[in-house]
Order: structure tokens, then C-alpha cells, then sequence
């Protein structure tokens, strides 16, 4: 991922060196250097750009906006998840006492309600508790998507710059 972020920073130092224009003229006839061409705005090259950072704008909501707002959520939820699980096996062992009664007692139908209720809410539980393995083990495979679709963009201008240039020069 390193790898991958000192790549897209060196293509997009490479691309704001190319796009500097210098209107003096005077280094040329010093050195005896010529000065390469300024570049020629186009209608293709603002709009490979302007894709390009829509590309990084959609990754950076992804990592600092999305990424971070599922975790929490999903967090949330198994917090109030396991919160339920304890209050719901707290009323079962508190009602154990008056299942003794009798079968048909009104103790006993809330006992079984509270039952079925934990194994739903258990069962919620495991679900979340799945969904933040996945939100895991998936972020990076995502993240890569969005990188990828920065470096897609960003070569589209390089290759649009690059051509500007060559069809400029004889």
C-alpha cells in the first residue's frame, strides 16, 4: 500500500511539474536549454483531470468518512446486541423460581417470550459480529478498488499530457 501511495504521489508531482507554464523566457537564452512547451488545455485533458480527482475524492470519503462510520455502526450494534443477551438471561435465571408453579401459569408464557427473544437477539449477534469480520477482512480489497481507480485516472492525464506534447512537438 506504501508502494501504491508513494506511486500515485510521484505521478501527481510529475503531473503538476509538467503542467507549470513559465511565460520568462530568459533561463532559456542563459543556459542555452530549451524550455518545454506550455502545456495546451483541452476540453479531454480537464476532463481526465477533473475525473482524476473526483477518483481521489471518492477514496479519501471511503477511508476517513464510510470506512469508519460502518465500524462504528457495527460496533454499536453488537454492543446493544450483547446488552440484550445479559437482560434477557438475567429475566430467564430471575423467573426460574416461578417455573415451578405450575404449566399453564402466565410466568411461564413470559419465560418462554424472554426465551425465544435471546435466541433471536443471539442470533443478531452472531450475524453483526460476522458482518464486522467481513467489513474487515473486505476494507482493504475495497480500498485497493479506489486506489486503482486513482491510478486509472491519473494515468489517463499523464497519457492525454503525453500526447498534448508529442503532437506539439515535430
Amino acid at each position: 500500500m506504501r508502494c501504491l501511495l508513494l506511486t500515485v504521489g510521484l505521478l501527481i508531482a510529475s503531473l503538476s511539474c509538467d503542467a507549470v507554464v513559465q511565460a520568462d523566457q530568459a533561463p532559456e537564452q542563459v543556459t542555452g536549454e530549451t524550455l518545454p512547451a506550455p502545456i495546451v488545455i483541452t476540453a479531454e485533458l480537464v476532463e481526465a483531470h477533473h475525473a482524476f480527482q473526483l477518483a481521489q475524492l471518492r477514496w479519501q470519503k471511503y477511508r476517513f468518512v464510510e470506512l469508519p462510520r460502518q465500524r462504528q455502526l457495527l460496533d454499536d450494534q453488537v454492543r446493544l446486541a450483547e446488552s440484550e443477551v445479559r437482560v434477557l438471561r438475567r429475566r430467564l435465571r430471575d423467573y426460574r423460581p416461578f417455573l415451578q408453579v405450575g404449566r399453564y401459569s402466565p410466568v411461564r408464557t413470559a419465560a418462554e417470550n424472554n426465551r425465544l427473544s435471546l435466541q433471536a437477539v443471539e442470533q443478531n449477534a452472531r450475524q453483526l459480529k460476522n458482518e464486522q469480520i467481513n467489513l474487515m477482512r473486505y476494507s482493504w480489497q475495497n480500498s485497493q478498488l479506489y486506489q486503482l481507480d486513482v491510478l486509472r485516472t491519473a494515468a489517463r492525464v499523464r497519457a492525454i499530457m503525453t500526447a498534448a506534447q508529442v503532437t506539439r512537438d515535430p
